[in-house]
C-alpha cells in the first residue's frame, strides 16, 4: 500500500508543530547520545533525519562538530528556533539523494526508524549509498530501526488480518486509542501491507477545533537485507544491539541499532 501524495518531507510537515510534546527525551535518548558521542570520537557527525533535534543538539553540546539533514522545512524550522541550534550546520534535503561534498563525516546516523520513512528499497539502497560516499574511511553508520516481526505491535489492540491489499495481499489493519483528554482524542490507524513490506497510517486529532490529520508510512527491513545494502557500497557490518545501551541483539530484541564500519572501498559507480 501507497498513500497517495506522500513524499520525503511529509512526516516532517504533519508532525513538527508537535513532535517534542509527543516524543520527549526519554532515558534511551541519553543512551543514545553516550553511545553516538563515543563512536564519533571526535570526528564530524551527521544526523539524517534530524527533525527538531532530539539528538543532534545534545550531540552539538558535547563539543563534537554536528551537521543535521532533514527533508522538512517545517522540523527544520523547529529546529533553528532553538538557542542552542546556532552552531548547527542545518540542511534541507533527501537522505536518499543529499550530496553536502567531499567525504569528511566519522559518523552518520539515522535513529528512530528513520531510514524506514525512505519508501522503497530502491530508496533505502540509495541512502545506503549516499551515507558511503559521504564517510570518512573507517568512518561509521548506524542505524536504529524496529524488527519487521514488530512492524504493527504498536496497534496489536484491534488489529484485523484479511487480503485487503494489491491482488488480495495480506494486510493488518489496526486502530488504537493515543491519547484521550477531556477536549480531544487522538486515534493511531494503521494498514500493514506483510508482501510490500509497508505500514501506511494517519494520526486522527479529533477536537472542538476540528479533524487534524497527520500521515505517516514505512517501508521496513530485516536485518539482513539491510546488511546486504550496506555490503553493496563498503559497508561492514561491526556491531549489532538490541537498544542504545549495548544490550545483546537475541531472539528478545524488537528493535536493532546497527553499527556499519566503511572499510574505505571506492565510492560506487553512476555518482554515488
Amino acid at each position: 500500500m501507497t498513500v497517495e501524495g506522500y513524499g520525503p518531507a511529509s512526516y516532517g510537515d504533519a508532525f513538527a508543530d508537535i513532535y517534542d510534546d509527543w516524543y520527549p527525551p526519554t532515558l534511551q535518548t541519553r543512551a543514545a547520545v553516550d553511545a553516538l558521542a563515543r563512536l564519533a570520537g571526535g570526528s564530524p557527525v551527521l544526523e539524517l533525519g534530524c527533525g527538531t533535534g532530539r539528538l543532534c543538539l545534545p550531540l552539538l553540546e558535547r563539543g563534537l562538530e554536528v551537521d543535521g539533514l532533514d527533508a522538512s522545512e517545517a522540523m527544520l524550522a523547529q529546529l533553528r528556533a532553538k538557542p542552542q541550534a546556532a552552531a548547527l550546520r542545518a540542511h534541507h534535503g533527501d537522505m536518499a539523494r543529499f550530496d553536502l561534498g567531499r567525504a569528511r563525516f566519522g559518523l552518520v546516523f539515522a535513529a528512530f526508524n528513520t531510514l524506514f520513512n525512505l519508501g522503497s528499497a530502491a530508496e533505502q539502497a540509495a541512502c545506503f549509498a549516499r551515507v558511503a560516499r559521504h564517510l570518512r574511511p573507517g568512518g561509521r553508520f548506524v542505524i536504529e530501526c524496529f524488527l519487521p516481526a514488530g512492524a504493527a505491535a504498536d496497534a496489536e489492540a484491534g488489529a484485523d488480518s484479511h487480503n485487503g491489499g494489491p491482488g488480495g495481499a495480506p494486510t493488518t489493519d489496526a486502530i488504537e486509542l493515543r491519547d484521550l483528554t477531556a477536549d480531544r482524542v487522538v486515534l493511531r490507524i494503521s494498514r500493514q501491507d506483510h508482501a510490500a513490506q509497508t505500514v501506511s497510517g494517519q494520526h486522527v486529532e479529533l477536537s472542538e477545533a476540528g479533524v487534524r490529520l497527520r500521515p505517516w508510512h514505512l517501508r521496513y527491513a530485516s536485518p539482513a537485507e539491510l546488511d546486504t545494502l550496506a555490503g553493496q557500497v563498503g559497508l561492514v557490518l561491526e556491531e549489532r544491539w538490541s537498544d542504545w545501551s549495548g544490550a545483546p541483539f537475541d531472539e528478545h530484541a524488537d528493535q536493532h541499532v546497527s553499527v556499519y564500519r566503511h572499510d574505505a572501498a571506492p565510492s560506487p559507480p553512476g555518482g554515488l
